[in-house]
């Protein structure tokens, strides 16, 4: 990861079901680490918590169908990452969320793709959200791209938020140093980080607990209870 040379690893064409019977959370269908994986044309279903996971850079999931999977939790996202401002270069595209549980009378709900605690520089393009809490939620992050996607029947289609003014500043007062660590565990100084993601050079003389450049354009959104929600004193998103 430190030179961002992709592994071309591969997961295609898979049934995946009924897992994660023992440990009930955090234990996916698929989960990538490292640079460069895809995931694509795999149908997954009937799971208690996440269905996809990812750490790193530039890798891509799509054309998957997932279903009935965050069954047991709440708070949780059928693809989901989080908690890094170094994973970025990362696209989710034409697949298929439908159909997560538990009911969204919970109270944070299941997301489709869960951008958590600052995920960044992630695009996620042309995926169909239906029948869930929420289909997209940017959790702090900046330079993310929600484009041309479709959603219906969610209570929120989208959600971005800057946290990190509110309930979660402990981040940045020193409480939890998770993020900066993360930060300083790779070579963003240098080539070929620096000039892959120049945005981190200057991130800690930019207001780094606010959501930032992040665009939510050309969606559509039918017969949501809300469109799209903005949380925490946060800079407006690019909507049109």
């Amino acid at each position: 990861r430190n030179t961002l040379t992709p592994c071309g690893h591969t997961a295609v064409n898979n049934h995946i079901h009924n897992y994660s019977r023992i440990r009930r959370t955090y234990r996916s269908a698929v989960s990538v680490v490292g640079v460069g994986c895809r995931v694509a044309h795999n149908l997954i279903h009937d799971a208690p918590h996440m269905a996809l996971g990812l750490i790193g850079n530039d890798h891509v999931f799509e054309y998957n169908e997932v279903y009935n999977v965050c069954l047991e939790t709440d708070d949780a996202g059928a693809f989901y990452m989080g908690r890094d401002w170094t994973a970025r270069g990362n696209v989710i595209r034409y697949n298929y969320f439908h159909h997560l549980g538990p009911p969204s009378t919970l109270l944070h709900g299941t997301q489709g793709i869960y951008l958590d605690d600052w995920s960044s520089g992630t695009t996620v393009y042309g995926n169909v959200c239906y029948k869930m809490y929420m289909g997209v939620l940017v959790g702090g992050g900046r330079n993310n791209t929600v484009e041309n996607n479709i959603f219906v029947d969610c209570k929120y289609a989208v959600q971005v938020d800057s946290r990190g003014l509110g309930w979660a500043k402990y981040y940045f007062d020193g409480t939890n140093n998770t993020l900066v660590e993360r930060l300083e565990a790779v070579p963003y100084k240098e080539p070929p980080w620096s000039t892959r993601y120049p945005e981190l050079l200057t991130l800690y003389e930019d207001e780094p607990a606010l959501a930032k450049y992040n665009q939510v354009v050309r969606n559509i959104a039918v017969d949501n209870q809300q469109w799209l929600r903005l949380l925490d004193n946060l800079a407006d998103p690019i909507v049109t």
